[in-house]
């Protein structure tokens, strides 16, 4: 009996490196149980199979069956299911074959077990080298510290504008401070001067007294009158205490200086991005007709909008119009001039020029036409609003040829782009013709310059970048560059309308030819808010909204840089 231990335990011992041991004690292995699945050695044998609630198999150890316990049929007690019913979806013993699953679909448990534990096997590896790893390694989005970044850098901005009002406040103050300290000064010197006067004044009408009284002869044939010296009394103080006029503080306006909050949008997945595609074709949305028509001999020359839906209009006669997109007219400003441009602010306040012998920038806001600046030796030939609020104005000089853009904030001068970095001009000189500009979303100046037939792209620092003087590699669109009017879109697209061609050229932010848009544009462009691109015709006046880009939704995995 013990040789045959042994020599069990000697073969248990065989199967691996490490002596196989009872499950249910330290001792060698000698037996296992098939249907338990339970490693025993002798004495835990006799053990196991004291245990009357299950059947057992006791078999040596060395011809064990590989492979999981089979389950207990449910119907059949003590009996183990071998087989797998596909219809009920649940194992069987041999008996149900033949009674509560008679002729249904069979198939062997073992299958499915293997093809369970495969399963079991591959989500075990996607668990633990795929899936759990990015619960492990998890970062929210965003971290409560960018929030914090957030909430400091609005504080930097209101410590930066307040140390600057304070800065100013203190000026001011001082220089009031100052100028109270030499009238003191002045007021102190003039009363000593009126006291001193005052008793010289009185010792001569003394001593004019004792004349008359005296009756002296002498003495009042020598008498010389000096009231004249003092007939006008005290020169006033050439000093005045200056008055301070506050200027009405908006929220708006600090709100544009100050900055606002651009929340991201989060309902797109990481996965996917919407981006902004041009469009082949092109398609006419919407024609309107605007005030201006052959019928009553004006011309449509200009366009603006920044909104969907409504569209400042000017032309030949001498007045402005707001309509909407079915030509109604919704406002109309009667001008003195020519309106030679229109502009937008952040407010929605239309600013606008007129013809070439005035020299001021005008507003139209509470239904009135006021000035907004007086350039007096610059004549404006083109405007636009900047992100900032800031006005950019293309003007060339009264006299002299000299041509420029020119930064406002507010009516302080606070940029001049005239000259090259060799102190050659920018621009054309010695012309009148209009300078279109508008500020692109990368912050470079745009500015068409319609009598040297080019447009002329400059950074925020007024360097150039480059010139663009049309399409030279197609022929059929060899005609002389006139660009006239200039926008940008979302994509910082460049748009101009080119009059020689009568058509609209779309080239990239770096002065690459994309495409044409093949539609009259004489009478003025413009891009609203939806990302349309809005042409007149200067004879008809007719309008029209022309869809030339589209929303996508691609993969972030395959974004393409589409103009």
């Amino acid at each position: 009996m013990k040789s045959d231990q042994h020599q069990s335990a000697s073969m248990a011992s065989t199967q691996g490196q490490d002596v196989v041991v009872c499950q249910l004690c330290p001792n060698p292995v000698e037996h296992h149980c098939n249907l338990c699945h339970v490693d025993l050695c002798s004495p835990c044998t006799l053990k196991h199979l004291a245990d009357k609630t299950n059947r057992h198999e006791i078999v040596e150890f060395i011809n064990r069956k590989e492979g999981p316990a089979l389950p207990e049929c449910d119907i059949h007690k003590k009996n183990r299911c071998e087989m797998y019913c596909r219809e009920c979806c649940k194992p069987t013993c041999a008996l149900c074959v033949t009674t509560s699953h008679k002729k249904h679909d069979f198939t062997d448990i073992g299958e499915i077990i293997e093809n369970k534990k495969q399963q079991m096997i591959t989500d075990l590896a996607e668990l633990e080298n795929a899936i759990v790893p990015k619960y492990r390694n998890f970062t929210p989005g965003i971290l409560p510290a960018e929030f914090d970044k957030v909430i400091t850098a609005i504080q930097n901005q209101e410590d930066k504008i307040c140390n600057l009002a304070r800065g100013i406040g203190s000026k001011l103050r001082d220089e009031v401070t100052k100028q109270k300290r030499n009238s003191k000064q002045e007021y102190k010197e003039l009363q000593t001067l009126a006291m001193e006067t005052e008793k010289e004044l009185n010792k001569i009408i003394q001593n004019n007294n004792e004349v008359i009284k005296a009756h002296d002869a002498m003495a009042i044939m020598s008498y010389k009158s000096r009231n004249g010296e003092f007939r006008d009394g005290m020169k006033e103080s050439g000093m005045s205490c200056p008055n301070f006029v506050p200027v009405l503080v908006k929220e708006n306006q600090i709100l544009d200086m100050f900055g606002k909050l651009q929340l991201q949008n989060s309902n797109v997945s990481d996965k996917q991005q919407s981006v902004l595609q041009l469009m082949e074709p092109i398609v006419s949305l919407k024609e309107i007709q605007s005030p201006y028509n052959y019928g009553n001999k004006t011309e449509l020359w200009i366009i603006t909008c920044k909104e969907t839906g409504k569209l400042w209009v000017c032309g030949n006669n001498k007045t402005i119009y707001q309509i909407d997109w079915d030509g109604s007219i919704l406002k109309t400003i009667n001008l003195s001039g020519n309106a030679k441009g229109l502009s937008l602010n952040v407010q929605q306040e239309l600013v606008f020029i007129q013809s070439w012998t005035d020299t001021k920038v005008f507003k139209y806001e509470n239904n009135s036409v006021v000035t907004l600046l007086e350039l007096v030796s610059w004549r404006p030939r083109g405007l636009c609003h900047a992100v900032n609020g800031d006005l950019l104005i293309g003007m060339r000089s009264v006299v002299g040829a000299r041509s420029r853009v020119v930064r406002y904030s507010g009516s302080t001068e606070c940029q001049v782009i005239e000259n090259g970095n060799w102190g050659n001009p920018l621009f054309s000189v010695h012309s009148r013709a209009v300078l279109h500009l508008t500020e692109n979303g990368n912050g470079d100046i745009c500015i068409a310059d319609y009598a040297g037939n080019a447009v002329v792209v400059v950074n925020s620092s007024g360097i150039l970048r480059f010139r663009y003087g049309g399409n030279i590699n197609t022929n059929a669109k060899n005609d002389t560059f006139k660009p006239l009017d200039i926008v940008n879109d979302e994509k910082c697209h460049i748009l101009i309308n080119n009059q020689s061609n009568n058509n609209v050229h779309i080239i990239d932010c770096d002065g690459n030819f994309i495409r044409y848009i093949e539609y009259p544009c004489t009478g003025g462009i413009s891009v609203d808010t939806d990302h349309n691109l809005v042409v007149g015709e200067l004879v008809t006046g007719k309008i029209r909204i022309i869809k030339y880009l589209e929303l996508i939704v691609c993969s972030n995995l395959n974004i393409k840089n589409y103009h």
